[in-house]
């Protein structure tokens, strides 16, 4: 008997046990999906020889358009990864190196730095030109290159630009070295949006709220588990939902 019999009954019984117009069709979608209908249009198997480079190949076959840049993102990434190893190795233990991580095929760069002496030494390194650099709310960054592969880099609690954040701040707030603008919303690393009500816990520190929910959370527990934060402009504030607050 067929092994398969005993599984296709089951898939049948499923089908007819379902709402439908076409019982006919849900149970041929079902056998199909389970792989249990021949596809003349199907391949079953692929011949594959070895390249020159020790890697396998499908003979006499050009890959497509769509493979071929699958292929060449594939190979970005990895040249992203070993590069950000290299930095690693390289400068890890730089008491100003914070972290290094991959974002794709771009490699990302977190520095804790104190003086511009210090940002013109990493600039350096990087190859990041003036033109390419970008002064932040809370900290600076700017964009170079090591090894072809797109790096970018942030310094944070540089003097300089931490005192003009807190200048421009409407509701300046700081917190490890950064400063935040409590009076304009805080987008988190997965693109929900926080906002400070105005409410404080007993040691002072900023609740936020997620888009004006009651739930309050605070703003060093924010950054540790979806940060980092960057200030949004132009967005509306939505409404309050308690009426307990404070005016600073």
């Amino acid at each position: 008997m067929n092994k398969n019999l005993p599984f296709a009954v089951r898939l049948i019984r499923q089908a007819l046990a379902a709402p439908s117009n076409d019982a006919a069709a849900a149970i041929a979608h079902a056998l199909d999906g389970a792989r249990l209908l021949s596809d003349p249009e199907r391949s079953y198997g692929i011949v594959l020889q070895r390249t020159s480079a020790g890697g396998w190949a499908r003979p006499g076959e050009q890959l497509s358009e769509l493979e071929q840049q699958a292929l060449a993102w594939d190979q970005s990434c990895e040249r992203a990864r070993l590069v950000a190893a290299a930095i690693e190795q390289h400068i890890g233990r730089h008491p100003e190196f914070q972290s290094v991580r991959t974002d794709g095929d771009q490699v990302r760069v977190a520095l804790h730095i104190t003086d511009q002496a210090q940002w013109d030494q990493w600039r350096r390194y990087f190859g990041i030109t003036h033109d390419r650099e970008r002064p932040l709310p809370y900290a600076v960054g700017g964009d170079g290159y090591r090894d072809g592969v797109r790096v970018s880099v942030v310094a944070y609690d540089l003097p300089q630009v931490r005192a003009l954040a807190t200048e421009i701040a409407k509701r300046p707030f700081q917190l490890g070295g950064l400063v935040y603008d409590l009076a304009l919303p805080q987008r988190d690393s997965q693109g929900d949006v926080w906002f400070f009500q105005g409410e404080r816990a007993e040691d002072g520190m900023p609740l936020l709220s997620m888009d004006g929910r009651p739930e309050r959370c605070s703003l060093a527990n924010v950054v540790d588990l979806v940060g980092p934060l960057t200030p949004v402009r132009n967005s509306q504030r939505p409404a309050a939902t308690s009426s307990a607050g404070e005016a600073t």
